[in-house]
């Protein structure tokens, strides 16, 4: 069974988006900020796939983004980015940072599954 870590500070919200991946047979943990993330992948299996929240306090999704692309083990795990700014500009520094897909919010449970499921079958 594949495995995604949520990375989103707003509880309620990843907690909808765990549920949404169980009903496709899709564990996941959920943390809520990049350095308990980054704390949970240390002492972890790595998971198949992030789900990453972009605007989040202390360490933003772009930061935590930066470390994770710094290592051999982290850098190839595929990324989803989620946020409330679906810019150019965002979306160009997605692009850059080596983004698999973004979503902005709000989105449909559906889109989440979409995503899913299309990344990780890359």
């Amino acid at each position: 069974m594949p495995h995604v870590l949520i990375v989103e500070d707003q509880e309620s919200l990843a907690e909808i988006v765990s549920h949404t991946l169980r009903q496709i047979d899709i564990s996941s943990t959920i943390c809520l900020n990049g350095r308990d993330a980054l704390i949970y992948m240390e002492n972890n299996p790595l998971p198949d796939l992030i789900i990453l929240d972009i605007s989040m306090p202390g360490m933003s999704g772009w930061e935590f983004l930066d470390v994770i692309k710094q290592y051999e083990e982290t850098k190839l795990i595929p990324v989803i980015v989620t946020t409330a700014h679906g810019d150019a500009a965002n979306r160009l520094v997605g692009k850059l940072r080596e983004v698999d897909r973004y979503i902005t919010k709000p989105y449909k449970p559906q889109d989440i599954q979409e995503a899913v499921k299309s990344t990780l079958l890359k």
